[in-house]
């Protein structure tokens, strides 16, 4: 095992390596946008031409949240024959900036509209990936950080529905890159820019203040409120108070989703549960759990004071807690998990520890099967959370690495100006 060990780590090293895997990203991602392109059936991809053209054109596309299948229902289909679009999957619940980046994409036709989208995720996927090399503290990094983006389904499945997960991704990474490399302006319009595409990221802006890197917080906050000032320019006068009038309503709060596709806490207690409670019952173990995940993030990242040396885990252990609590973290969304993903191997890699990162593949390649075939498995309670527990696993690993540097830094003497008498 050693000499495998070596022997990859030498091969991983040589900058051939890296650019080999970058290429048959690129290549990869063609086929698969080509094969897109054929099938036409980006159903979020449509649903923000949708969402957009409607709030340029100045209709309340918030409003159409509430009871969106029910009596909604005929409204997003008159908007879908309004634009040409022809498959698509209400209801809009994202920030107005998703909408305002897809705006100029609404002057074409939804097909050639939607291949470039395409184009565009793809190369935000390949320049995450780059990204996260480039931060890397081990020589094999890029090559490492290429090669699992490539074997990474949930940034396909982004792609196959035309999600926007893929920009989300890159803003993280410009964001984690602007952290380790103390560039207060990447690190503040990153996160302040995947919060507002996605709003479940708006917790590592949190995370700035708590860790007081106030340049880049305030960066971040500023960033956001601008941002959120141009959707009333961009679009209609009201559309901010819209979005914030129907904000809980479009978080169906206290709704279930039992469906194999949500790996989120919720879709995890309904699926493992349901037709055994009540749902009620069900929704407060929910509540519970994602309760618990908070104060357990909470308490790894206590007190609050400046970035410590580890604090790379700590932004990924965000990462994997905010797909956890949501209510809804469809699979796509776990495009997200490939920065814990990165940090977790490259960790476990460098301490040689084979095992936990043998099975940490196994479980990707099991959460690659579920993206690819869950409709074959999808009546099973059990065999449809193996992404879930991708998460747990990758939060536990994180968990682990944070509480042993914890106790090393506790375990180091104190520095002179630091003793007390």
């Amino acid at each position: 095992m050693s000499v495998i060990y070596e022997r990859l780590s030498q091969m991983l090293r040589r900058r051939s390596a890296a650019a080999g895997l970058g290429v048959l990203l690129l290549f990869l991602y063609a086929g698969w946008i080509a094969y897109q392109w054929q099938r036409d059936k980006l159903y979020d991809f449509n649903l923000y031409y949708i969402a957009a053209s409607g709030l340029r054109d100045g209709l309340d596309i918030y409003d159409l949240a509430r009871d969106y299948s029910g009596e909604n229902a005929a409204a997003w289909a008159e908007l879908a024959e309004a634009y040409g679009v022809e498959h698509y999957a209400p209801p809009y619940r994202y920030p107005p900036l998703t909408a305002q980046l897809v705006l100029p994409l609404t002057y074409l036709d939804d097909r050639t509209a939607g291949t470039l989208w395409l184009l565009l995720s793809g190369l935000a996927f390949a320049a995450s990936a780059w990204l996260m090399g480039k931060v890397s503290h081990a020589p094999q990094g890029p090559a490492l950080a290429l090669g699992l983006m490539l074997i990474f389904v949930p940034a396909l499945t982004t792609l196959h529905a035309g999600q926007v997960n893929g920009f989300v991704l890159l803003a993280l990474t410009a964001g984690y890159w602007g952290l380790e490399r103390r560039n207060d302006l990447a690190a503040g319009i990153g996160i302040a820019v995947a919060a507002l595409l996605k709003l479940v990221p708006a917790a590592l802006l949190l995370y700035l203040f708590w860790r007081k890197q106030w340049r880049p917080a305030v960066i971040a906050l500023a960033a956001a409120t601008l941002l959120m000032l141009t959707a009333p320019v961009t679009f209609s006068p009201d559309t901010l108070s819209a979005y914030w009038r129907n904000f809980f309503v479009m978080g169906e709060p206290g709704t279930l989703f039992a469906m194999p596709p949500n790996q989120s806490l919720n879709g995890l207690w309904a699926r493992l549960l349901g037709g055994y409670i009540a749902d009620e019952a069900i929704y407060r173990i929910y509540l519970l759990s994602a309760l618990a995940v908070v104060v357990a993030a909470i308490t790894l990242c206590w007190p609050m004071r400046r970035l410590p040396a580890w604090w790379r885990y700590e932004f990924a252990l965000i990462v994997c807690a905010i797909n956890l609590i949501t209510p809804y973290a469809w699979y796509h969304q776990l495009a997200l998990l490939y920065i814990p993903l990165y940090i977790v191997t490259e960790q476990l890699w460098a301490a040689r520890r084979l095992t936990a990162l043998a099975a940490v593949l196994a479980l990707l390649a099991l959460t690659n099967l579920h993206g690819l075939l869950w409709h074959s498995f999808e009546s099973s309670r059990w065999l449809t959370n193996f992404p879930l527990a991708l998460n747990l696993a990758l939060a536990g690993l994180l968990t682990q690495q944070i509480l042993a540097e914890r106790r090393v830094f506790a375990a180091k003497p104190a520095r002179p100006a630091e003793q007390r008498s």
